[in-house]
C-alpha cells in the first residue's frame, strides 16, 4: 500500500470512529458514515439497509449522495425496496457476509432496478456487510490486518451477527482493491459494534417507554370522569408508542345474542397527521360480516399481518375491506375479559408495510388487558345502574325511574306550555292468568304486553312496569287532551288483540286511567294518583276502557 493510501484509510476510519463516538443514535451516524465514505473514496452514492428480524428482509435505512448529482429520483425509488437474503446487491451481501464488487451494473443480471442505475448513471456497485465478531475473533482480525493479510475475512455469516449492508455507487472510476477491502472490513466491525449497542440500547429505552405508557393509562382508568375521552387519549399514547399510523378500538353491543352475529356497537380511533380517519367506515358493522377475523378473534389468536397483499385463502372478504382503505399492515389484539370478547384493538399501518417487536406486541397485550377491564367494569355498573332502575321481567323503566321521568317532563311542560299526560293501566282478570296457567305464562304474557304498548307510543313516551300487572306511561308535549284519548284507545285495541303463548291462545283486556297536566294538577304525585283512581273507576265500570281523571274531561272527549 502506497503511503498517500495508508493516510487515506486511517483517515477515513479515524473519522468514523469519531463519528460513532460523537452519535447517539444510528439514524444520526449513518449519513455521516456514508458522506466519509464516499468523498474519501470518490464514490457518488452511499446507501445503508438494515435487517429487519421480524421479516427476515432488508430495509431502506439511509443515503447520501454528492450535492453536485441528482439522485433524489433514484433514492425515492430506492426506498420503497426491500430484499430478501440473496435479492439484488443488499441481499446477496448479506447472505453471504462478504464484500461483493459489480464492475457494470447495467449488465448485471443479479442487480435489481438495473434500468434505474442507468438512468441515475451508477454503474459500478460495491457492498459489504456490518456486522459483529467475538471479542477473540476482532482480535485475529486485527493482528491479521497488520501483519499484512486476511485471510477468509467474515467468510462465515453463521459465526457473525450482521445488522445491515451499506452500498456503494458511482458511474467510473476503479474497481476496490484488495486493501480497501481489508479497510472496510475493519469498518464494518466498527459500525457494527456501534448498532449492536444502540439497538440494546433503543430496546431499553423503549422498554421503559412501553412500561411508563402502562402504567399511565392503568393509573388514568382507575378514577374516570370522561370515559370516552379516556379510551381516545389512551388510544393515541399507545399509536405513538408502538409508531402506528392509526389505531382503532372496536366495542361490541353488550346483549345476550350470539357474539358472531352481534353489532359492534362502539367505536374509538386515534390517527396520526397525515394519516385520514376511517371511522366513517367503522358505523353499523356486524360482526358476522367478518367471519374469518371473529373466528380467529373467537379462538383468542392473535392476528399479525405485516403485508395485507398476502392474507391467506380463506379471508377475501377482510383482505378486500383492507386493502380499500388503504392499510397495508395491520396487528390486531382482542380485547377478552374473565372469557368474554369484548371488543379488539387494531394497530395499522396505511403509508408502509411494518412489523411490531415482540416486547412491544407483549406490552400491547397488557395494554389492551387493561382497557378491556375498564370496559367491563363501565357495562357492570351501567347494568347494576339499569337494574336499579328497570324492571328485571320486562327491561321497561320501574316505579322509581317512571316518577324521576315524570317530575322532569312537569317541568318541561311548564316551560313549553304544552299538556302533559299521565295513563295508568291495569289488566283486566290477570290473577285468572296466572292461576290456571302459572305464574311462567304469565310473565310470557306481561313480557308480550310491555312489547304492544311500547308500539302504541311515540319514542319520547315512556312505559312503565310500575306493579305486578300495572304499567304507567307519560305522554309529554300534548297540544290537546284527546291525544291522550286516541292513544288510550289505541292501547286497548292493541291489548285486545289474542296472545299465543307457548299452547295456550290467551284473550286478556285492560282498564287505563288518565290524568293531564295542568287540568288536574300541578303536581307529579297528584297526577300519579289521579290517573290511579280514574283507572279504578274503568274497572268498576266493567274494563276494557279508559277514563280520564276529570268528569268534564269525560264528557268533553
Amino acid at each position: 500500500m502506497v503511503p498517500e493510501q495508508f493516510e487515506l484509510y486511517r483517515n477515513i476510519q479515524s473519522t468514523i470512529t469519531l463519528v460513532l463516538s460523537a452519535c447517539a443514535t444510528i439514524e444520526e451516524a449513518m449519513p455521516k458514515i456514508l458522506k466519509t465514505l464516499c468523498e474519501g473514496l470518490q464514490w457518488s452514492l452511499g446507501e445503508f439497509w438494515i435487517v429487519d428480524r421480524k421479516t427476515n428482509i432488508l430495509r431502506f435505512g439511509e443515503a447520501w449522495y454528492s450535492p453536485s448529482e441528482e439522485f433524489s429520483e433514484y433514492i425515492a425509488q430506492r426506498r420503497q425496496l426491500t430484499f430478501l437474503p440473496g435479492s439484488g446487491l443488499p441481499g446477496r451481501v448479506w447472505s453471504g457476509g462478504k464484500c461483493i464488487r459489480i464492475k457494470d451494473a447495467v449488465s448485471d443480471t443479479n442487480f435489481q432496478r438495473a434500468q434505474i442505475a442507468n438512468t441515475a448513471k451508477l454503474t459500478i456497485a460495491f457492498g459489504f456487510p456490518i456486522m459483529t465478531v467475538s471479542d477473540m475473533r476482532i482480535l485475529w482480525e486485527s493482528v491479521a490486518a497488520n501483519a499484512g493479510g486476511l485471510q477468509g475475512a467474515f467468510s462465515s455469516p453463521n459465526e457473525n451477527e450482521i445488522f445491515g449492508v451499506i452500498t456503494l455507487f458511482r458511474d467510473k472510476g476503479e474497481q476496490p482493491d484488495e486493501e480497501l477491502i481489508k479497510m472496510v472490513n475493519l469498518i464494518s466491525i466498527q459500525i457494527g459494534q456501534f448498532v449492536k449497542l444502540k439497538q440494546a440500547e433503543e430496546t431499553l429505552r423503549r422498554k421503559i417507554h412501553f412500561e411508563r405508557t402502562v402504567a399511565k393509562i392503568s393509573t388514568r382508568f382507575v378514577n374516570v370522569e370522561d370515559f370516552d375521552n379516556t379510551i381516545s387519549t389512551s388510544l393515541e399514547d399507545v399509536g405513538r408508542l408502538c409508531k402506528a399510523t392509526r389505531v382503532c378500538f372496536f366495542q361490541f353491543c353488550d346483549d345476550n345474542r350470539n357474539i358472531s352475529t352481534r353489532k359492534i356497537d362502539k367505536t374509538y380511533e386515534w390517527y396520526d397527521k397525515g394519516v385520514s380517519s376511517n371511522i366513517q367506515n367503522l358505523q353499523d358493522m356486524y360482526s358476522a360480516m367478518y367471519p374469518w377475523l371473529m373466528e380467529n378473534l373467537l379462538k383468542g389468536n392473535m392476528l399479525y399481518i405485516t403485508d395485507v397483499s398476502g392474507i391467506i385463502q380463506g379471508a377475501a372478504f377482510e383482505k378486500d375491506v383492507l386493502e380499500k382503505q388503504g392499510i397495508k399492515s395491520l396487528l390486531i389484539l382482542s380485547a377478552q375479559v374473565e372469557e368474554k370478547l369484548l371488543g379488539f384493538i387494531s394497530f395499522e399501518n396505511v403509508l408502509t408495510i411494518d412489523s411490531w417487536h415482540e416486547d412491544d406486541i407483549a406490552l400491547l397485550h397488557i395494554i389492551v388487558e387493561i382497557m378491556g377491564s375498564a370496559i367491563l367494569r363501565k357495562q357492570t355498573e351501567a347494568f347494576i345502574a339499569h337494574m336499579a332502575y328497570h324492571d328485571a321481567l320486562t327491561n321497561l323503566p320501574n316505579r322509581i325511574l317512571f316518577q324521576d321521568r315524570l317530575q322532569i317532563g312537569v317541568v318541561q311542560s311548564k316551560r313549553s306550555g304544552k299538556m302533559i299526560a299521565v295513563v295508568v293501566l291495569d289488566l283486566d282478570a290477570f290473577k285468572d292468568v296466572n292461576d290456571s296457567m302459572g305464574h311462567h305464562v304469565g310473565d310470557l304474557l306481561l313480557k308480550e304486553i310491555a312489547e304492544r304498548l311500547i308500539r302504541c307510543v311515540r319514542g319520547s313516551d315512556t312505559v312503565a312496569r310500575t306493579g305486578g300487572d300495572e304499567f304507567s306511561i307519560i305522554l309529554p308535549d300534548l297540544s290537546h287532551e284527546s291525544n291522550a284519548a286516541v292513544i288510550a284507545q289505541k292501547i286497548l285495541i292493541a291489548v285486545n288483540k289474542p296472545y299465543r303463548l307457548e299452547d295456550h291462545e290467551i284473550r286478556t283486556s285492560a282498564s287505563i286511567g288518565i290524568s293531564v297536566y295542568p287540568l288536574d294538577s300541578y303536581d307529579a304525585d297528584e297526577l300519579i294518583k289521579m290517573a290511579d283512581r280514574a283507572m279504578y273507576f274503568s274497572k268498576q265500570n266493567g274494563g276494557n276502557i279508559y277514563r280520564f281523571h276529570s268528569v268534564n274531561l269525560n264528557k268533553h272527549v
